[in-house]
């Protein structure tokens, strides 16, 4: 009995030990999806002045995730202060598409795909900057940006159909019927690509 109790001891003393060790992960809980705890470990790490650029980038991932846009430009800004990280930009660049500020984002948007050519958010970066384009009424320039967008990451469906659009308006119908028929077949319900193709099919029919 004695044993046993001894073992239920160390058992408990061992898991104390564990549990207190056990810190906090901005990363495990941005990965879960658990984007509240993600952004309260990210400012725990920056009140407490243990942050580093990952911190600052985890928080911004999660902010924007939570379509916090503002709050994403607020510490964006206080990052750029103290580290030029195109991850940060690239953040703040999707930010400020969704606040509308489409002069910004494209500027922060342009300084990540010069910088990083080959950076991860690389595709990304093309389509928001195919759909500022767009609503530049800058149809050739959407379609350079579109085109280098399902270039890095060919399985969007709405990717296709955004560039089967730009393409549409700049009049070059066959191009546009081949990407939204890339659209289709990803995925065929797409309402964009199914009624673009009809447009661009009567117009080559007519």
């Amino acid at each position: 009995m004695k044993k046993s109790l001894s073992v239920i001891l160390l058992l408990f003393l061992a898991f104390s030990l564990f549990a207190q060790d056990a810190k906090p992960d901005a990363a495990k809980e941005y990965r879960d999806k658990n984007f509240a705890a993600a952004v309260d470990i990210c400012l725990m790490e920056i009140n407490e002045g243990r942050a580093t650029v990952d911190t600052y980038n985890i928080l911004l991932w999660s902010l924007n995730r939570q379509k916090r846009y503002r709050d994403t430009i607020t510490y964006g800004q206080q990052a750029s202060k103290k580290y030029r990280d195109m991850r940060i930009i690239e953040s703040m660049g999707v930010a400020y598409y969704y606040l509308g500020n489409y002069d910004r984002a494209l500027a922060n948007l342009k300084t990540y795909a010069a910088e990083l050519p080959a950076g991860t958010f690389i595709d990304d970066v093309y389509y928001f900057l195919g759909e500022i384009y767009i609503r530049k009424g800058e149809f050739n320039n959407a379609d350079i940006a579109l085109t280098t967008a399902v270039h890095h990451y060919p399985r969007s469906a709405m990717w296709w159909a955004r560039l089967g659009y730009a393409r549409e308006q700049t009049g070059s119908f066959e191009s546009a019927l081949a990407a939204y028929d890339q659209a289709l077949k990803i995925n065929k319900n797409n309402a964009e690509a199914k009624s673009g193709r009809d447009r661009v099919a009567a117009k080559l029919n007519s």
